[in-house]
């Protein structure tokens, strides 16, 4: 039987400008590859997050917020960093 995927979401509005959301991607993959772990992420806009916070992230076992402020809504971002420390979900914040 295959191991469930680690599922991680990752708070921010990507940008395919930004280098640092590019390097989050390949952090994520070069440490599931390191482990032997499958691992599966998603970026999830901080407008989708705001006012839905528990449908956008509940089928994630961890979140990670990203680097790239300003966001194009800080209160999902707050809304889903509350989220995550409320549910009990290991959260990263770069």
């Amino acid at each position: 039987m295959r191991a469930r995927a680690t599922r991680i979401g990752i708070l921010g509005d990507f940008n395919s400008e930004y280098r640092s959301h590019h390097a989050t991607n390949s952090s994520l993959q070069q440490a599931a590859k390191a482990l032997g772990r499958r691992v599966e992420f998603d970026w999830i806009p901080t407008p989708q997050i705001e006012g839905q916070a528990q449908s956008a992230l509940s089928d994630y076992d961890a979140l990670w917020a990203s680097a790239g402020s300003p966001y194009r809504s800080m209160s999902g971002m707050l809304t889903g960093i509350q989220f995550a420390r409320t549910h009990g979900r290991p959260f990263v914040a770069t």
